[in-house]
C-alpha cells in the first residue's frame, strides 16, 4: 500500500461541498465540457467540448470532441467541480466500471490521460470528491459477492465502500461500507456522494443505489484520516406541512452540501430535505427540515419525484426535480428552515437532473434524467431574488432550447446520437 498523503486542512471548508460565492453576470464561461455516450453503443463514448460564449460564432455549438476508445459505458457522473490546475479530471463509465482522467490544461482541447486504477473488491464507481491534499474519493455502490438482502439477486451487490487515489489514479486505500447494516435494516449500503469535513477530521458520504433494487437508505460518517466507519444515520421520514408522511421522501440519500454554519444540507432522491449537524462529535444527529409537496396526480406517492443533482449559489439551493419537469430554487440562509423562492418549469419531455453552475456568471447548465438525455437546457438564476429563467439565446441548429446532442456528425466522426449526462463550465 502506497503512502498515505495528510488529507487534514482548513481549506476544505472552501471545497466542493461548500455554498459557493454569487455568480457575476459578467464573466462567463468560453467552454462547457459534457461527458457524453453515443447513443446506439456502436461507437465510442466521448467527452465533447461546447462553445458557450454568446460572443463567439460558434456558440452554442460542439466544436471539439475526445473519443475514450469505449463503447456502451454509460457515462455518468464527472467531479462536481474542476479540478485544480495541473489534476485530471474524473469521470466514470458505469456499465464498464471504468474511471476516465481527462487533461484539462489546453482550454477547450481536453485529451484523455488514462484510467484509474481499480480497488477491489470495491465494484461500480460512481460519485468523487477531491481532498485538500489533491488526491480523489470515489464511491462504491457494490462489492464482491451476493447482496446480504433477503431477496436480492444482485451479484455483485455486496455493500459499497468508498476508496482513495492520488490525482494519477493510482489506488491509496478503501473503507468498507458493511458496518452500517444493522442501521440500514440489513439492506446493502451503496456510497453515493460526498461532504467533506476535513476541519474535524471527517467525510459525510449518502447512500442510494443507481441501477441496484435493494438500497440502505442511511447517511455515514468517516473519519477522514483513516477512512474508519463511525456512525450510520438512518434517514428519518419527509414529512409535509401538516404532519402528513411522503412516504417515499426520505428514499435514497443523494445530494451532501456543506453549509457556512458548517451543517450539511442532503435532499433525498424521494425529495425530502435533511440537515445533519453535530458532525464532530459522538452523536451526530440527522432530521428533515423541508420537503417538496409532490402532488399525486402528477407523480404517485409510491414512487420517487427525483430530487436529482442540487447546486448552490450564494444562498440559493437550486434543485431538479426530474419528476415535476421542473427547477426549484431554496433560500438556505437558514439551513434549519429552507425556504421556496421560485420554480422554473421545462418541457414534458425534459426531466431535470444534473446541474452545474458557471463560476463566472449567474448560469446554470441543466442537464436531464437518464434515458432522456438528448439535449442540455441553459438556466439562470438572479443572485438577489432567487428567480429561475430560461436562457432563450442558448438554442440549437433546430430552433429549440439548449444544445441538441441529436445530430448525425461529430468532430471524431459520423457516429449519430448521442447523449449527455453531466457537464462542467470551463472558464
Amino acid at each position: 500500500m502506497r503512502a498515505i498523503l495528510p488529507v487534514l486542512a482548513a481549506a476544505s471548508l472552501v471545497s466542493l461541498s461548500c455554498i459557493s460565492p454569487p455568480r457575476r453576470a459578467d464573466h462567463l464561461s468560453r467552454f462547457l465540457y459534457v461527458w457524453a455516450g453515443d447513443k446506439d453503443e456502436k461507437h465510442t463514448d466521448f467527452m465533447a467540448v461546447v462553445d458557450v460564449n454568446p460572443a463567439s460564432p460558434d456558440y452554442g455549438d460542439v466544436v471539439a470532441t475526445v473519443p475514450v476508445g469505449m463503447s456502451g459505458s454509460l457515462p455518468h457522473h464527472l467531479e462536481y467541480e474542476l479540478p485544480p490546475a495541473g489534476r485530471t479530471l474524473y469521470a466514470n463509465g458505469h456499465h464498464h466500471e471504468a474511471v476516465f482522467l481527462f487533461d484539462l490544461e489546453r482550454d477547450g482541447r481536453p485529451r484523455l490521460a488514462g484510467k484509474a486504477d481499480a480497488a477491489p473488491p470495491f465494484r461500480y464507481p460512481h460519485d468523487f470528491a477531491r481532498l485538500p491534499n489533491g488526491n480523489v474519493l470515489v464511491g462504491y455502490l457494490r462489492s464482491e459477492g451476493p447482496s446480504p438482502a433477503a431477496g436480492d439477486t444482485t451479484n455483485p451487490g455486496g455493500h459499497g465502500g468508498i476508496a482513495e487515489f492520488t490525482p494519477e489514479g493510482r489506488h491509496v486505500r478503501s473503507a468498507s461500507a458493511a458496518g452500517g447494516a444493522s442501521a440500514g435494516g440489513g439492506k446493502p449500503v451503496r456510497p453515493y456522494a460526498f461532504t467533506l469535513r476535513a476541519d474535524v477530521d471527517r467525510v459525510l458520504v449518502t447512500s442510494a443505489a443507481m441501477m441496484e433494487p435493494v438500497n440502505a437508505d442511511v447517511v455515514q460518517i468517516f473519519r477522514l484520516s483513516d477512512l474508519s466507519l463511525l456512525t450510520t444515520l438512518p434517514v428519518p421520514p419527509a414529512r409535509l406541512p401538516g404532519g402528513r408522511t411522503l412516504s417515499s421522501g426520505h428514499k435514497l440519500p443523494f445530494g451532501p452540501r456543506l453549509m457556512p454554519d458548517k451543517s450539511v444540507l442532503l435532499n433525498a432522491y424521494g425529495c425530502g430535505f435533511y440537515r445533519v449537524t453535530g458532525i464532530e462529535t459522538e452523536a451526530p444527529r440527522i432530521e428533515n427540515v423541508y420537503t417538496i409537496d409532490v402532488p399525486t396526480s402528477l407523480v404517485p406517492d409510491s414512487t420517487m419525484a427525483a430530487c436529482g443533482v442540487p447546486v448552490v449559489v450564494g444562498r440559493f439551493w437550486v434543485m431538479s426535480v426530474g419528476g415535476l419537469n421542473t427547477l426549484i430554487a431554496l433560500d438556505v440562509s437558514d439551513p434549519a428552515h429552507p425556504v421556496e423562492v421560485s420554480r422554473l418549469k421545462a418541457d414534458s419531455s425534459f426531466r431535470p437532473h444534473w446541474l452545474a453552475a458557471d463560476p463566472g456568471s449567474n448560469r446554470i447548465i441543466v442537464g436531464a434524467e437518464n434515458g432522456g438525455e438528448n439535449r442540455m437546457l441553459m438556466a439562470r438564476l438572479d443572485a438577489k431574488s432567487g428567480r429561475l429563467s430560461w436562457d432563450e439565446s442558448f438554442r440549437s441548429a433546430d430552433g429549440r432550447l439548449g444544445v441538441s446532442f441529436v445530430r448525425d456528425v461529430w468532430p471524431h466522426g459520423p457516429t449519430g446520437e448521442a447523449f449527455g449526462h453531466a457537464a462542467l463550465f470551463r472558464r
